[in-house]
């Protein structure tokens, strides 16, 4: 090559050869060596140990809002129930009980008027505080005749009841009465739908001879009134 045009000579394009083959040696030593490889592998590893512990914390969201991973993420955007009695993982800091899907998957009924707390806790957003203000309440009214009385429970909203509805029985034959002819003023007034005049005017009109037979004796009691009389009427008993 001519030195005058500023043409590399035959030994300078060598050099340059030798030069880009030794460094692209030296890279593929660097990637493919022992450590290279341990260095790739820690990389993987940790994509591996960041994916777990996004799945931790995930998980731990569904526990916080009181149900399953599985059971919250259900295809049908329902709550699935298992098909055994006790199957039942409680969040002791919520008010809510999650229930581990069964393997048939098939829902669960409650009868209302029978559940006890650990029933009634099988019902998703149904936790230990509910189950127990609702087995209360029926204790008061004698049983339930209807499940819009779940919404007289405090801090029961239509919306939980919407959502367990589907999943109630309710058997009104088995309700306790009240004997208008032969139960005392402080019995009567335990009822949460007894008003303290009415009962107070029924015991005093049985203290002059009066007897009831029918829902249409009572409406002599001058605190009578229609309201007051169609709420107590399924509770009320005319037995002698």
């Amino acid at each position: 090559m001519k030195r005058g045009n500023s043409m590399l000579s035959h030994s300078q394009v060598v050099g340059i050869v030798w030069l880009i083959v030794v460094s692209v040696v030296i890279v593929a030593v660097v990637i493919f060596s022992p450590e290279g490889a341990e260095e790739a592998a820690a990389s993987d590893t940790s994509s591996v140990s960041n994916r777990v512990k996004l799945e931790k914390m995930e998980d731990s969201v569904y526990r916080s809002r009181g149900v399953g991973k599985r059971q919250w993420r259900g295809t049908d955007g329902t709550a699935r129930y298992p098909s055994k009695r006790g199957e039942v993982r409680r969040d002791t800091g919520s008010y809510y009980a999650v229930t581990t899907p069964s393997p048939t998957r098939q829902p669960l009924t409650v009868e209302l008027n029978d559940a006890d707390t650990t029933t009634l806790q099988l019902l998703h957003g149904i936790g230990p505080v509910f189950a127990r203000r609702i087995v209360r309440y029926r204790e008061r009214l004698g049983g339930f005749t209807s499940t819009e009385q779940l919404l007289e429970v405090y801090g029961f909203t239509p919306q939980l009841l919407d959502h367990i509805r589907p999943y109630l029985r309710l058997d009104a034959d088995s309700l306790r009465k009240l004997n208008v002819n032969t139960m005392s003023l402080k019995q009567l007034i335990k009822h949460p739908y007894m008003d303290y005049y009415f009962a107070r005017d029924l015991v005093r009109l049985r203290s002059r001879g009066v007897t009831f037979a029918s829902p249409d004796d009572l409406r002599i009691i001058p605190s009578c009134n229609d309201t007051l009389l169609t709420r107590l009427l399924p509770y009320l008993d005319f037995g002698q």
